[in-house]
């Protein structure tokens, strides 16, 4: 579909633009419950939103069902944009009780055309960054919150949403949340699988009991630089450390490693095996050091006396 003649049409700009991505959440139950009734009101919202993309100088590429795809040529246009489309969306007055909620996807990236549409990777990937949202939410992409961070319209703030892998994306990508002062900003985790960092091992069975050690464990790593869980053999103190650094890897950017010195029988073999299980290059050479010191100072004044 081309774009409502209310708003008409500018050749599309090229080169490095911002893509916006909507649609509405659960339209298809819409469709189902309102029958002819949602036409209309499925018209009205790409009315608002196709309003919003025109006052902030964005050009509307196509709409197919309750999605639009409009490109903006600077980011923070685009952000504006997604702005007063959240707000029009959420003060509008739906008949029958009804409550459209819009989720909204931005990503910058190179423009290429493809007759009267775009073509290219950045097309897919601003599609999967606005499918991993809920309605209401306005979600980022690393390239478009760098533009924007520094010149965020009143009212609004970033969030940072970790790394996340997208489908049919190659890396991890970083998402942000557009957190808009007035509207609900509390949503669900995103629709998508959020990057594992590290080398934690899955596990198979459940974690029963030990709670208050696992709450004590958790405060220590975050105040303390090295924790060291002692015992007698057996009694889980290898289960206990990796459930606890389960539930600390989403908070440190690099997440969280195991590394087992069991079977090591000289200090000598620290640093390669810490080096070996992180994947760590030459680059790192000093935090390896740090982390082997550290050890090996702890392991010093572990060491266990032989009985004689």
């Amino acid at each position: 579909m081309t774009a409502p003649p209310y708003l008409g049409r500018s050749d599309l700009p090229t080169g490095t633009v911002t893509f916006l991505r909507t649609d509405v959440e659960g339209s298809m139950a819409f469709a189902r419950a309102l029958g002819a009734r949602w036409d209309d009101l499925n018209r009205r919202h790409l009315e608002l939103i196709g309003r919003a993309v025109a006052t902030h100088g964005g050009t509307i590429v196509r709409t197919e069902g309750d999605a639009l795809f409009a490109v903006f040529p600077e980011a923070i246009a685009a952000v504006g944009a997604a702005v007063e489309a959240q707000r029009a969306v959420a003060t509008e007055r739906w008949p029958d009780d009804v409550m459209i909620r819009v989720r909204i996807g931005l990503h910058t990236g190179e423009a290429h055309r493809s007759g009267d549409d775009y073509g290219g990777f950045d097309v897919n990937r601003a599609a999967r960054v606005a499918a991993v949202g809920h309605g209401g939410q306005v979600v980022l992409s690393e390239t478009t919150a760098s533009l924007v961070a520094d010149a965020l319209p009143q009212g609004t703030s970033l969030r940072d949403l970790g790394r996340h892998v997208l489908k049919d994306v190659p890396r991890a990508e970083r998402l942000s949340q557009l957190d808009i002062a007035g509207l609900p900003n509390d949503f669900p985790p995103l629709r998508s699988s959020a990057e594992r960092l590290g080398n934690l091992p899955e596990r198979l069975t459940s974690f029963v009991g030990r709670d208050q050690e696992l709450t004590d464990l958790v405060e220590l790593v975050q105040d303390a630089r090295l924790v060291t869980l002692t015992g007698p053999g057996g009694i889980g103190k290898t289960s206990l450390a990796i459930e606890g650094a389960r539930l600390l890897e989403q908070r440190f950017r690099d997440g969280a490693w195991f590394v087992s010195l069991a079977a090591l029988d000289s200090p000598d073999q620290v640093r390669a095996a810490i080096a070996k299980a992180a994947q760590w290059r030459q680059a790192r050479r000093t935090v390896i050091d740090d982390a082997e010191h550290d050890l090996l100072e702890t392991a010093g004044r572990l060491v266990p006396t032989r009985p004689a």
